[in-house]
């Protein structure tokens, strides 16, 4: 098994603090980030690439228990690929796989490069240069670098931005595929992207809000979602004192708001809604202003 520890860190960028005792566990398998741009995930990544230094605090990588002191087990792939923009797909990842892991022999390499290339089914841009590839396709190449050298960790930084919906789901397959056998930590301000995976750690200025399934998500907020219906000019968001309130829409002369409460407003009228997962992303968000 692989786990990812990171044990109490403190970061900041300058008097701007970012992260307090701040702690997190990944294992086996697809993590999914989700939280706002300014949240810290970017700053987190970097911390666990070892590009950003914790000013207290450690960053640990296990595998069956004993500890992991190659620097190369963990992987990373930015927002955007654009790396040696001027070279060719093949020639770049054989570099990056003989720098990551430096004991591979040549023909070591080449069995690992071309391993990556038919896994990420980016063939034909083997022998085309960087700068040339569509955006979904370097990310291609993203995760096809990041399982070189054979990484126990691989982080992704916002891959699907700017991605649109048929890349971005190719995307998640390749990922899906890639997570075998590694601990794969995925961050995105994307909601949409929870359909692709189970597992969620929901991230708030420098604080994880929830961590668990998306069943679990869901059942977190379960018997606290309510629904109001009433006349719009009767509706007032003061009648929802000490509530959160996820939405509220307006259909013609009537105002409905849905919202999370520890306890039932009978008096207001307000009725019991099954939950979903929209609801339990929206309650976290807004909790995590108050």
């Amino acid at each position: 098994m692989i786990e990812l520890k990171i044990n109490n860190i403190n970061f900041s960028y300058g008097r701007k603090r970012i992260f307090s005792d701040f702690s997190f566990t990944a294992t086996d398998g697809i993590t999914l980030l989700l939280g706002a741009n300014g949240s810290g995930k970017s700053t987190l990544f970097r911390l666990i690439c070892g590009a950003l230094i914790p000013k207290k605090g450690t960053i640990e990588v296990y595998c069956n228990g004993n500890k992991v002191e190659n620097k190369n087990a963990i992987a990373y792939i930015p927002q955007n690929f654009d790396i040696f923009p001027s070279l060719k797909v093949y020639d770049v990842l054989t570099y990056i796989c003989s720098e990551r892991d430096k004991t591979l022999s040549k023909s070591e390499i080449k069995n690992q490069v071309e391993s990556a290339i038919e896994l990420t089914d980016i063939s034909e841009y083997a022998y085309k240069r960087v700068r040339t590839l569509s955006g979904g396709t370097k990310q291609r190449v993203g995760i096809a670098q990041s399982i070189l050298g054979n990484p126990q960790i691989i982080v992704a930084d916002e891959p699907t931005a700017g991605l649109d919906p048929e890349q971005r789901e190719r995307y998640n397959r390749l990922v899906s595929k890639t997570a075998k056998g590694r601990c794969f930590l995925i961050s995105t301000h994307v909601f949409d992207d929870t359909q692709y995976y189970e597992n969620i750690a929901l991230m708030s200025d420098g604080h994880i809000n929830f961590k668990g399934t998306k069943e679990e998500m869901v059942n977190s907020v379960s018997g606290k979602i309510y629904q109001l219906s009433c006349k719009s000019d009767d509706f007032k968001e003061e009648m929802l004192d000490g509530c959160t309130i996820l939405k509220i829409s307006e259909n013609g002369e009537e105002t409905t708001a849905r919202f999370y409460s520890e306890t039932p407003k009978k008096d207001l009228g307000a009725e019991p809604a099954e939950s979903d997962l929209t609801d339990a992303w929206l309650y976290y968000c807004k909790a995590a202003e108050k």
